[in-house]
């Protein structure tokens, strides 16, 4: 008997995280846009917070490193047309950051000061909403990840980890190896192989070096 597909090719939609059309317009007056390589370390943990990144095209990883181990957790990615919650909570409370940022990929950001941003809470009522509906979408999935983390197994994380990239890339080839699996779900790369494997076993997947096909 053939194997249920755990695996959903739809593409991923975050309305609530969408910068609607008139205030990005707004932001494209006051930003300064940038284009910046992959894997540039736009924010790191304990910086001041003077500009807020919004995303036109591209990919920002936002997560917590551990100072001992180096391990690290994500916390979520910035997507087009997306800003980081974190960043803005971080400036309107004059805080240091308490996460990391970089890009995921080369990406085209527009930064605006936090100085503007912290005026727009109280002059536009569109940024003010938006801000609290990309706080609210940033809680669930926290939510998400508690349960999770509570209830699935290590294999039901895995195939949940693999949609969401497979969602967010709009494709089902994924360049990822099993030790980055196995960082992002906190287990070993041991046990990440064995239920690769297994998946791949079950028509599931097709397994190639660093890098998964969703069949």
């Amino acid at each position: 008997m053939a194997s249920q597909k755990k695996f959903t090719k739809k593409p991923i939609t975050e309305p609530s995280s969408i910068i609607p059309d008139s205030l990005f317009q707004t932001i494209l007056e006051y930003g300064t846009i940038t284009k910046v390589k992959a894997r540039t370390q736009l924010v790191t943990c304990g910086d001041e917070i003077t500009m807020i990144p919004f995303v036109i095209e591209g990919r920002i990883r936002v997560f917590k490193e551990d100072d001992v181990t180096g391990r690290e957790v994500l916390i979520y990615h910035v997507l087009n047309r997306q800003t980081c919650i974190m960043s803005i909570i971080s400036a309107l409370r004059n805080l240091p950051s308490k996460v990391d940022a970089i890009t995921c990929i080369d990406s085209t950001l527009i930064f605006i000061p936090a100085t503007v941003l912290k005026e727009w809470i109280y002059s536009k009522s569109e940024w003010k909403n938006y801000a609290l509906d990309v706080f609210m979408n940033r809680y669930n999935e926290l939510i998400e990840s508690i349960e999770s983390l509570t209830f699935d197994n290590v294999e039901t994380r895995i195939v949940k980890l693999l949609n969401k990239h497979c969602k967010r890339e709009g494709k089902t080839k994924i360049q990822i190896t099993h030790q980055k699996i196995a960082d992002l779900l906190g287990t070993t790369r041991v046990v990440v192989s064995r239920l690769l494997k297994k998946l791949e076993n079950e028509g599931q997947i097709l397994l190639d070096r660093e890098c998964i096909t969703v069949l």
